[in-house]
């Protein structure tokens, strides 16, 4: 992921030994139990060879990652999320502070409007108010609270769904294709192409051998990496946690749960000795402008998050033979990296395996 941060490159490394009785045949090496301690059904390996290694083809790869990650938003956001705290704590205060951040000329009509018995008993009036409010969602109090929980959730795996292609010499590729999160109990699974944008590297060269060494026949997967944003990532990865959970995303939601147009109303119409507030299109483009300023400091503070997380140190895995008339593999097995994944976090040690279906 590349934004305007010091870079944070995440190192995954991987090695599996995976050891594999035979007994060779003319084209093809019949295996046995792969060691783990315990017998397993024989399965056969290909011939590990610069002829096979030039036929192996194209896999869809697997790889789950368990990740100790303290939340889905990096800490760039925090101040953002305080914000979204202080709309339920001190609803009249944040509005205005962040109308006024937005530039709303109405937050400076208001101040320069009310006479002082009015202004003095302004932020107590909006206060009671959006206190007062409960709609299907609840208040706005659980409402806030509910998206605060899914700010700070903890990432339960990282699934990422790539393209391999295996060939002789050079000519082996390796693609990113989607990157699933688990957060909030919600699986969620996104495209990488528009969230890493033009130019990022997502498809990239990687050196590939299936070497045969005395009973192990193994593909070995040099280091790499993907280019992906970490920061636009877990901004998808919320806005979909908050659509899953209330149908629409953050600024809907929270428009429709304060309810500016009746805030409005409501605080117009108080008066005190007669003198009444009125200004209810100005209160209006207060509360409207706060929400938009709200939202959008969040978004950016999660997307600014520079760090880079996929970068694919060496792997291995077993070969294993497909139909029986073929002579190459038909889908990769046991593949382990040893992963360190940096979420935004730090990097965090992170168990992390890989299977292949051959295309």
């Amino acid at each position: 992921m590349r934004i305007e941060t010091p870079i944070v490159t995440v190192f995954l490394a991987g090695l599996l030994t995976a050891c594999v009785e035979t007994a060779p045949t003319a084209e093809h090496v019949e295996a046995g139990a792969v060691a783990t301690g315990a017998e397993s059904a024989p399965a056969e390996v290909i011939e590990a060879d610069e002829q096979a290694l030039g036929t192996v083809g194209a896999y869809r790869v697997q790889s789950t990652l368990i990740v100790d990650a303290g939340a889905l938003l990096p800490p760039t956001a925090d101040h953002a999320v305080q914000t979204l705290e202080g709309l339920r704590d001190h609803p009249s205060a944040t509005l205005f502070a962040l109308a006024d951040d937005a530039g709303v000329p109405a937050v400076a009509t208001i101040r320069d409007a009310l006479p002082s018995v009015l202004a003095s008993r302004l932020d107590g009036w909006i206060d009671s108010y959006v206190r007062g409010v409960t709609t299907g969602d609840g208040t706005v109090a659980q409402v806030i609270d509910t998206v605060v929980g899914v700010c700070r959730a903890p990432i339960g795996a990282v699934e990422l769904e790539s393209r391999l292609t295996v060939g002789a010499g050079a000519t082996s590729r390796h693609r990113l294709e989607t990157v699933g999160l688990e957060v909030a109990g919600q699986a969620m699974s996104f495209d990488v192409a528009p969230l890493a944008g033009v130019g990022a590297a997502l498809d990239v060269p990687v050196a590939a051998t299936v070497t045969l060494d005395g009973d192990r026949a193994t593909l070995a997967l040099g280091d790499h990496g993907f280019g992906l944003p970490y920061g636009r990532l877990a901004w998808a990865a919320f806005d979909g946690a908050v659509r899953a959970r209330y149908g629409r995303d953050l600024r809907g939601l929270l428009g429709d749960t304060v309810g500016c147009d009746a805030l409005a109303a409501s605080v117009a119409n108080r008066c005190v000795l007669g003198v009444c507030v009125g200004h209810r299109s100005d209160l209006r483009a207060i509360c409207e402008g706060a929400l938009d300023r709200a939202v959008a400091q969040l978004r950016e503070r999660v997307e600014a998050q520079a760090v880079e997380p996929i970068a694919l140190d060496a792997g291995a895995a077993v070969m294993v033979r497909g139909a029986a008339t073929d002579g190459f593999a038909g889908a990769i097995e046991g593949g382990v990296w040893t992963a360190q994944l940096d979420l935004g976090q730090g990097a965090r040690p992170a168990a992390a395996t890989f299977t292949g279906a051959r295309e």
